[in-house]
C-alpha cells in the first residue's frame, strides 16, 4: 500500500505567470528536468523549494501543494460479542484501524475518546476512509485488554518509533482473546485469578489456541479486590458482606476476571445475588468512578483504579497481567517495537511510580509450542 500522493499546481502557477519550465528553474535554482518532475508528481520538492516556489508565485506554499484524499478502504469489524446483535457503525463514526494478518482491521471508538482517530466509517460500515496516512496505518498494532497501563505503554510506542504505532483496545480478557483469534488485533492483554504465577494464563492461551505457537509476555502485576468508599464506611470486608440489604454493586461483564472472581467469591457465599446497581462497568475505571460518585456502594476492580479516584480498596487476589502474541507476528517491525518499549527506561521508571502496578518483571517470556488440540 503506497503513502497518500501530494497534489500540486506549480503547472497552472507557472502557466497563469507565462513562463517556460526552463525559466521557473533558473529562478528557483534548478533544472528544467527537475520542475519537469515536481509537475508531473513524480517529485517532491524540499522544503527550501517549495518556498522558493511558492515566493515565486506570490502564494502560500498551502496553495501549491496539498495531499490528495486517501482512497477507501474495505475493513473487517469486531465480531460481536456474545448475546448481542451486529450492528454496523453509523457512517460518521470514528475507528482505529490497523493491518492484522493481510487485512485491515477497524475497531469503533467510544463517542467520548478525545484521542485522534485512524479513519472515518463510510456508508455501509465495511468502509472506511483514512484520516492519517497509510504508512502510519500499516504500522499501528492494535492491542486489546483491559489494563490502563496499556494507554501509557501505546502512548510511548508511538513516541520512541518511526516505523511503529499502538493503539489500546478496551476488552475483557475473554473479548481481547476473542479478537486475537478472529485476526482483529495483533495483541491481546489477559489477567485470570490464579496468582503471582503465570500458570492459569497459560493455561487459557494453550486452551485457546492449540495448534499455534504463541508468546505470552509479562506486562505488570497486580491486586484485584473489593473498591469501596473512602475508609470503607460501611465495612465490607468479604463476598458475604455484599449481600447484605441496601449494599449496591458494581456489576462487571461476562467474560472479564472480575466477573469471573464475583462467581468463585459468590459461591462460598449462601443467600443469592448481590444487588447490582446500573448497567455492567465498561473496566476497571468504570468501576471505581462509578463508586466514586456515590453510583453504587463497592465493585471489583484493580487497586491502581481505586488509588486513582482516591477510593477504598480491599485486596483478594494478586494476578499477573500479560500480553499473548501469535510467534508469527512478533518479529515484525511494529509488534516488535512495541514488545521493546517494555524496557524503555522512560516507560519502566513511569510505571514504577504508578500505585496499585508491579513491573519488576515486565517483559519476560514465555513460548507456547504449537500443539494438536487432543495433544
Amino acid at each position: 500500500m503506497t503513502e497518500t500522493r501530494l497534489h500540486n499546481s506549480v503547472r497552472r502557477h507557472r502557466r497563469d505567470l507565462r513562463l517556460s519550465q526552463e525559466a521557473l528553474g533558473d529562478q528557483v535554482g534548478v533544472s528544467r528536468h527537475a520542475i519537469m518532475a515536481i509537475e508531473s508528481g513524480r517529485q517532491v520538492p524540499s522544503t527550501t523549494l517549495a518556498l522558493r516556489l511558492a515566493a515565486t508565485f506570490g502564494c502560500a506554499v498551502k496553495d501549491l501543494f496539498r495531499l490528495e484524499p486517501a482512497p477507501e478502504l474495505e475493513v473487517h469489524l469486531p465480531p460481536p460479542r456474545p448475546a448481542s446483535a451486529a450492528v454496523p457503525p453509523a457512517p460518521g463514526s470514528r475507528v482505529a484501524v490497523g493491518r492484522v494478518g493481510g487485512r485491515w482491521a477497524a475497531h469503533p471508538l467510544p463517542g467520548h475518546a478525545t484521542g485522534a482517530a485512524d479513519a472515518i466509517v463510510q456508508e455501509g460500515g465495511a468502509r472506511v476512509r483514512p484520516v492519517r496516512g497509510m504508512r502510519q496505518l500499516e504500522r499501528n498494532v492494535l492491542v486489546a485488554g483491559c489494563a490502563p497501563l496499556l494507554a501509557n505503554l501505546a502512548h510511548r510506542v508511538g513516541e520512541g518509533s518511526v516505523d511503529a504505532r499502538a493503539t489500546w483496545i478496551p476488552a475483557s480478557s475473554h473479548r481481547a482473546l476473542d479478537l486475537l483469534a478472529a485476526g482483529m488485533v495483533h495483541i491481546a492483554g489477559l489477567h485470570l485469578s490464579g496468582g503471582v504465577s503465570s500458570h492459569a494464563n497459560v493455561e487459557a492461551v494453550r486452551r485457546r489456541f492449540p495448534g499455534k505457537r504463541m508468546l505470552v509476555v509479562n506486562l505488570t502485576r497486580w491486586r484485584q479486590g473489593f473498591v469501596v468508599a473512602a475508609r470503607n464506611p460501611l465495612d465490607i470486608r468479604d463476598a458475604g458482606d455484599l449481600l447484605r440489604p441496601g449494599v449496591r454493586v458494581v456489576g462487571r461483564e461476562p467474560g472479564t476476571g472480575a466477573d469471573e472472581l464475583f462467581a468463585r467469591l459468590l459461591a462460598d457465599e449462601p443467600g443469592g445475588r448481590p444487588d447490582f446497581s446500573g448497567p455492567v462497568a465498561e473496566g476497571h475505571l468504570d468501576v471505581a468512578r462509578r463508586v466514586h460518585c456515590g453510583a453504587a456502594d463497592a465493585g471489583v476492580a484493580i487497586e491502581s483504579a481505586a488509588l486513582a479516584w482516591g477510593l477504598g480498596f480491599v485486596p483478594l487476589v494478586e494476578e499477573r497481567f500479560d500480553l499473548v502474541i501469535p510467534a508469527s507476528i512478533a518479529e515484525t517491525p511494529p509488534v516488535s517495537r512495541f514488545l521493546d518499549t517494555l524496557d524503555d527506561p522512560g516507560f519502566r521508571a513511569e510505571a514504577a511510580c504508578l500505585p496499585g502496578y508491579d513491573t519488576s518483571i515486565s517483559g519476560h517470556a514465555s513460548t507456547l509450542e504449537a500443539r494438536s488440540a487432543g495433544s
